[in-house]
């Protein structure tokens, strides 16, 4: 049976090789090896070696004649996800409009009522933006958890957030951007406040459109930054 130690051994080498993808300490398309990875870490060769077999599982990490790398997304990449996303959380929205009860409607009526708030407080310097930009993303995250759990399709929540994590890096670049999260406020509300009244229907639509624009918006940020097309 495996050890505790060994366990906790490959989870924290897995968090933090992650977290590296994830904060770009480690950019897309670089070589990633054990030996530098083990190093850099203080963590042995084994359990660094099976946390990039589970990235490469995750799609963060991918081999090429016999070299690992970071997943670079391309911009059609990137389509085919959001692609999936319109479709898939367009029906958790409408799942969420119709399950929902008081008590979860009552949460998301604070997270959009907390995210406005922020929204309409941007900082001047770029010190506070980081710290405004980890604010956003974490009221996001409450909001879209609360709407999974209305939902209540398990399933459906693990698929989009193994999703997600493929094109993380780009979404927090993408709310760099200025102006971006004040349009997102309006976004995140069109679809909350159909969820919130219990329309169904209206939910799923508004849901919709914002992953529409998203796509739309993230396929033109892509492209001004050269990404690759395929």
């Amino acid at each position: 049976m495996e050890s505790t130690t060994k366990k906790k051994s490959k989870e924290e080498a897995y968090e933090l090789i992650k977290d590296k993808i994830l904060t770009m300490s480690i950019k897309p398309g670089e070589a990633v090896t054990e030996q530098n990875l083990s190093a850099q870490l203080g963590i042995g060769r084994t359990p660094v070696r099976e946390a990039l077999t589970r990235l490469e599982l995750d799609g963060l990490i991918v081999s090429q004649n016999g070299r690992k790398k970071v997943y670079a997304l391309t911009v059609d990449e990137m389509r085919e996800i959001l692609d999936v996303k319109i479709e898939l959380e367009g029906a958790v929205a409408r799942w969420a409009a119709e399950k929902g009860n008081d008590k979860q409607r009552e949460n998301l009526q604070h997270c959009i009522g907390e995210m406005k708030k922020l929204a309409q407080n941007r900082p001047e310097s770029a010190g506070q933006r980081e710290q405004y930009l980890d604010r956003w993303l974490e009221l996001d995250r409450q909001l879209h958890a609360t709407v999974f759990a209305m939902a209540g399709n398990r399933r459906a929540e693990e698929f989009i957030q193994k999703l997600n994590v493929q094109w993380h890096r780009l979404r927090v670049v993408a709310y760099t951007l200025e102006g971006r999260i004040v349009k997102s406020v309006g976004e995140h509300e069109g679809f909350v406040m159909p969820i919130i009244q219990q329309q169904p229907t209206e939910a799923e639509q508004a849901m919709r459109r914002h992953l529409q624009n998203l796509k739309q918006e993230l396929t033109d940020t892509m492209r001004l930054f050269h990404y690759p097309q395929d």
